[in-house]
């Protein structure tokens, strides 16, 4: 099989190729004719031989055919760059046959090896090779497949450094049998050193490329890494090469930085044309910008074809963060030059202008297109000042730094004052500029100027005030002082001049003087004092003091400035002004309190009324021994408690119905006298002031009681039942001086009505709410708290006012001033009987609440009168339209929805010039209720609440007179 197959190779036009036929064939398993083993030992061949080899296989040629057939393959044999060879399968590779091409190969006879002549094939095999060949070999028989491998020998000379490529595989009988092994041995020594040389090569290549500080990678066709240096790894933030071989930059970056490089990547691949010392960023593990200087480069094969492409960055991100940090400095230095409050120009070391600001340009007046190029002393040094300006700017451009006041000149001719400061400009120690700046002084010269006049103005100014004004240093030592100040104190300047205020007053004012003082100095701030035991020429007066604190040159507190005035009479002024804002705040305050209150009244009023008349309704259809008449007299007796503080609230509002008359005040005042003796404990003593010829008064007889009353239970609550208490009466002429003291007064004539306890006085904290109602001291349930809030009510509902004095020594005085009445006192009346059922007459009641409209109904029905309804003024004047002739007498409330009380009135007198008109309310103003009845619309008034024998009374009384 083997023989066929090198017949047809024998014509082969190379060693090469009869190698690769003879390596396919051992291959593939032919076995070995006999031809080939005859022939390798130099034999002859017969017919039958080869007949019996291949009997399938070659056909029988003629001896001459033969004869040539084995000249051809001894040629070939001889010519293959390598040998064939058969051995058994030990340890040794025992060989049966070997070409002759060992002996080029090993140095070597193939006889030395022919059944182990002189050595084992084995033996020349390297020995750490040995046991990996013998390996390979038995795995690939006990799977009955070639074998090859690559292995060093060594040779006859000793060399250890040769290598052979062996393939070869077992041949095995019909029944399966390993026979023996057959296979092509061919030297491959100068490949290998070529693929070691290589190798070395690439480690070299590769060493240099991962030490390269640049990073180095390159791409496949479809931009995939396929291969990335140390450095690369690094900048991806990746652990090793393998982590990134086969991405692309979409699996490495974001999106918009992938989509960027690939198309950069595509651009080179496409055109051939490298992109080179190009800046640009990646982002690195921590998505931090790292700064490259790239370059890629197209990657061909052999071929010249384009295979993919090779990239190499150099990280500049220090070169980056070094310009831009290079570029925030010079922004910042443009934007300091630029917005310096001073003029600034920048020259070079000859004195010619490279640069201004903007405030050169403004302080001087030039462009900048003017000044560039110009030499500055040229520019901006008056003629007077030339000589100056180049010895400064010589100065300067020999390195040193000059500071100096001068004048320059601006473009106009103008001189400028100003502050010059020039000095050089360094760059690693070399003067390459010089730089000039120009402070504008002119309003520092002015202000110089002005604070010299002013120091002249405030001395002269000093020594004329009306203040008294002094300076002390640090210590508290007196430095100057005016002349007003030292008449005050009568020394002279140089007595004063080292003293203290220890010196001057008592310790104790002392002291606080010099921490006043302090005060204002360690503080830095001005500070008023009020110095209100100061004592000036032995007169103990108020000072009102202000202290400022003195600075020196520096800026630093070197002492204090004290001027003062005396304002006694400003202090009195102020304290009677805030005496009289809290008179007339409180007077406001009561104000308000009382129309609350008497609205609230006016509400209880109506509901009292339904009370007492439906009380009055029951009673009348009760026996006289019907037990419910207690219970019933006990909720009358409630009812007429509640009307009771009801009035009250009504009298402190100045809303209850009173009828004020004049009065003898003696006689009035005497005849509750004559009561109290009998209703307090004769442990307190009651004494009786009187001028003989007081004057009348114009006020309620029974609120005047009510005023005395209250006023003398009050008295013996704070005497705790012991002392004494004075009544006095006096004729008072107010007059403007009082008045402004007590702003609510007003001048004229009064009786002043005074009532005067021995008790301990009224705290000052219960005086801001004595006559506030419901503002009481004593105990729950000891008294309603309107006891003198009905007392404020009533005097000034009479047009009078209280005032009240009191201490701990003295007690307590009221003094009640009430208006002088010039008519004669007007005698006491007594109440006339009730006259019955008056000819059945028909009275018309007008009232918006319901349940005072039911039971007045009910009240005066059942006195036998015939009553109408009408829940306002509208149904009460068609009602009268309708029953004029029928109507004896109209009961008007005065407080309805939607018409006054005057529209009311004004329309009934259109229909009924004659008809009497009885006003009722809950909540009437005395002057209101008064006015209507001088105008003589209306008959009759009837304060709510009021029960049926008031009721019968008026409403008789008026249906008699009319």
């Amino acid at each position: 099989m083997l023989f066929d197959e090198v017949k047809k190779s024998s014509g082969a036009a190379s060693a090469t190729n009869m190698h690769k036929t003879v390596a396919s064939t051992v291959g593939r398993g032919l076995t070995w004719p006999n031809v080939v083993w005859k022939l390798g030992r130099g034999a002859t061949m017969t017919d039958k031989e080869i007949r019996s080899d291949e009997a399938a296989v070659v056909q029988r040629p003629s001896e001459e055919a033969l004869r040539d057939s084995e000249e051809r393959y001894r040629t070939m044999i001889g010519n293959l760059p390598g040998f064939v060879y058969r051995c058994q399968n030990d340890r040794d590779w025992t060989m049966s046959f070997m070409s002759d091409g060992c002996r080029d190969i090993t140095g070597y006879a193939p006889e030395d090896f022919l059944h182990n002549k002189k050595l084992a094939f084995n033996d020349i095999i390297r020995q750490d090779y040995r046991e990996r060949v013998w390996l390979n070999v038995q795995n690939c028989v006990q799977q009955k497949k070639a074998f090859q491998h690559e292995y060093p020998i060594v040779v006859a000379s000793g060399e250890t450094d040769h290598w052979v490529w062996e393939r070869g595989r077992g041949i095995f009988s019909d029944a399966g049998q390993l026979l023996y092994i057959e296979g092509f041995i061919s030297d491959i020594t100068e490949r290998k050193q070529a693929e070691e040389t290589l190798q070395n090569e690439r480690l070299l290549l590769r060493t240099l490329i991962d030490n390269i500080p640049d990073s180095i990678y390159s791409k496949d066709l479809a931009c995939r890494k396929t291969l990335a240096n140390s450095t690369e790894v690094r900048y991806l933030g990746v652990k090793s090469e393998a982590d990134v071989l086969g991405k692309d930059d979409f699996d490495i970056y974001p999106k918009e930085l992938a989509e960027k490089f690939f198309a950069d990547d595509q651009l080179v691949m496409l055109t051939g044309e490298p992109v080179l010392n190009r800046e640009e960023y990646i982002l690195d593990e921590k998505q931090q910008k790292r700064w490259l200087l790239s370059s890629k480069l197209p990657l061909r094969n052999q071929e010249g074809r384009i295979i993919g492409l090779v990239g190499i960055g150099r990280d500049i991100t220090a070169r980056k963060h070094a310009e831009e940090e290079a570029q925030r400095e010079r922004a910042f230095f443009d934007q300091l030059v630029e917005t310096a409050p001073e003029g600034i120009a920048i020259a070079d070391t000859k004195g010619r202008i490279m640069r201004v600001n903007a405030e050169f340009v403004r302080m001087f007046g030039y462009g900048v297109d003017e000044v560039v190029g110009q030499y500055l002393d040229d520019l901006v040094a008056p003629p007077a000042r030339q000589e100056e300006a180049e010895v400064l700017t010589r100065s300067t451009i020999q390195g040193g730094k000059n500071l100096r006041e001068t004048v320059r000149r601006r473009k106009d001719g103008t001189l400028v004052d100003v502050s010059l400061i020039g000095a050089s400009i360094l760059v690693a120690g070399k003067q390459e500029a010089v730089y000039a700046i120009y402070r504008d002084i002119t309003d520092r010269k002015r202000a110089e100027e002005a604070l010299r006049e002013s120091e002249a103005l405030y001395q002269s100014l000093v020594k004329v005030s009306p203040l008294s004004i002094c300076r002390k240093d640090l210590a508290g030592r007196f430095t100057f002082a005016n002349q007003r100040f030292l008449e005050a104190l009568n020394l002279s300047l140089a007595d004063l001049i080292g003293l203290t205020d220890f010196d001057l007053h008592p310790p104790e004012l002392a002291e606080k003087y010099r921490r006043d003082d302090r005060a204002v100095m360690d503080s830095g701030q001005a500070r008023e004092f009020i110095e209100e035991r100061a004592v000036l020429g032995g007169e103990s007066r108020v000072i009102q003091s202000y202290k400022t604190p003195i600075y020196d040159g520096a800026g630093k507190i070197n002492g204090v400035q004290i001027s003062f005035w005396d304002i006694t009479e400003r202090k009195q002024a102020e304290t009677e002004k805030e005496a009289l804002q809290a008179q007339l705040h409180q007077s406001q305050k009561m104000e308000a309190i009382g129309t609350l209150a008497g609205g609230v009244a006016h509400d209880f009023n109506n509901l009292l009324t339904g009370i007492l008349g439906n009380i009055a309704l029951i009673r009348g259809g009760l026996l006289a021994a019907d037990p419910l008449l207690e219970n019933l007299n006990a909720a009358e007796t409630a009812a007429r408690q509640a009307a009771d503080l009801t009035q009250g609230l009504l009298t402190f509002g100045r809303s209850a119905a009173i009828l004020p008359v004049a009065l003898d005040v003696d006689a009035a005042v005497g005849e509750t006298l004559d009561l109290l003796h009998q209703s307090l404990p004769a442990t307190i003593n009651i004494v009786r002031d009187f001028q003989p010829d007081a004057w009348n008064i114009l006020a309620d007889r029974s609120q005047l009681t009510q005023i005395l009353l209250n006023l003398a239970v009050n008295a013996r609550d704070a005497m705790e039942g012991k002392g004494t208490l004075t009544f006095s009466v006096r004729n008072e002429v107010v007059d403007e001086l009082y008045v402004r003291q007590y702003p609510y007064a007003q001048t004229g004539e009064y009786v002043r009505l005074s009532v005067n306890d021995t008790g301990p006085g009224i705290p000052d904290e219960i005086m801001e709410h004595l006559f506030e109602p419901f503002h009481t001291t004593k105990p729950v349930g000891s008294g309603t708290g309107l006891g003198l809030s009905v007392i404020y009510g009533a005097v000034k509902q009479s047009g009078g006012w209280i005032t009240t004095t009191t201490g701990h020594d003295t007690g307590t005085t009221f003094n009640i001033f009430l208006p002088r009445c010039v008519s004669p006192a007007v005698p006491v009346q007594t109440p006339r009987p009730i006259v019955e059922n008056i000819q059945h007459s028909t009275v018309l009641v007008v009232e918006d609440e319901p349940v005072v409209r039911t039971v007045t109904q009910s009240l005066l029905t059942r006195s036998g009168y015939l009553v109408m309804t009408a829940g306002n003024g509208a149904e009460a004047l068609d009602m009268i339209a309708q029953h004029r002739k029928e109507i004896d007498l109209i009961m008007l409330d005065m407080t309805m929805p939607g018409m006054t009380t005057g529209e009311i009135v004004r329309a009934i007198r259109a229909l009924d010039p004659t008809v009497p008109i009885l006003l009722n309310s809950g909540f009437a103003s005395n002057k209101t209720a008064k006015q209507i009845l001088e105008e003589d619309s209306v008959q009759g008034f009837l304060a709510k609440p009021y029960d049926l024998h008031q009721l019968l009374e008026k409403v008789q009384s008026l249906l008699c007179r009319g």
